[in-house]
């Protein structure tokens, strides 16, 4: 027997809701093309599926160093960011995203494994600063061939006004995420909505 001879028909209800277009999910009219949210959530699909793309691709360089992608990303992170003196636990976390616990945990696990020093802040001996060790950098040398291959290909599809465009962008979208985010905590605890039975 076909599954298709399984399956009960869908009830649409009097209004016959096959035929209908979904609820819009964006107002913003620059988010809209004629009325309809397709485009929108499409660029959203699309930039859900890079990020989880982007993620397999970290954590893929972080298993060829022996590392979760997580401390990969923390590793070059700091390398990325410090100075002459190191960089701060708290500096670090906001330019990932992440609570200061949750990248003291994580640097503490690179340090017990040679690829991190940290140090206390002369300025404020309660905080510590951090820097790559150069075994560290041996590493994330180690690495860099294989990571130039796999960031062009990446961004294959790029040309250079397409690349400083995105890079203009991709700064506000983050400040815009984090209160998106702010947001959509705060509206899904303040009132919580049950799926009718």
């Amino acid at each position: 027997m076909p599954l298709s001879d399984n399956l009960e028909p869908i009830d649409h209800g009097a209004d016959g809701g096959a035929d209908r277009e979904p609820e819009l999910t964006v107002s913003r009219a620059e988010l809209l093309r004629a009325g309809s949210d397709h485009d929108f959530r499409t660029l959203v699909h699309n930039l859900l599926a890079f990020s989880a793309k982007l993620q397999e691709v970290r954590a893929a360089f972080g298993a060829y160093l022996g590392l979760s992608g997580i401390q990969y990303t923390v590793l070059i992170t700091i390398a990325h960011l410090q100075d002459e003196h190191g960089v701060g636990v708290k500096r670090t976390a906001m330019h990932l995203s992440l609570s200061g616990a949750f990248v003291t945990v994580e640097t503490n696990k690179l340090a017990t494994m040679g690829l991190l020093r940290k140090r206390p802040n002369p300025r404020d001996r309660r905080r510590v600063l951090l820097t790559v060790t150069d075994k560290g950098r041996a590493l994330l040398r180690q690495l860099a061939p294989i990571q130039r291959q796999v960031n062009d290909a990446l961004f294959a599809g790029l040309g250079t006004e397409d690349f400083d465009r995105l890079l203009a962008l991709s700064g506000p979208l983050l400040g815009n995420a984090r209160e998106a985010a702010s947001l959509v905590a705060h509206l899904t605890t303040s009132e919580q909505r049950r799926i009718p039975s």
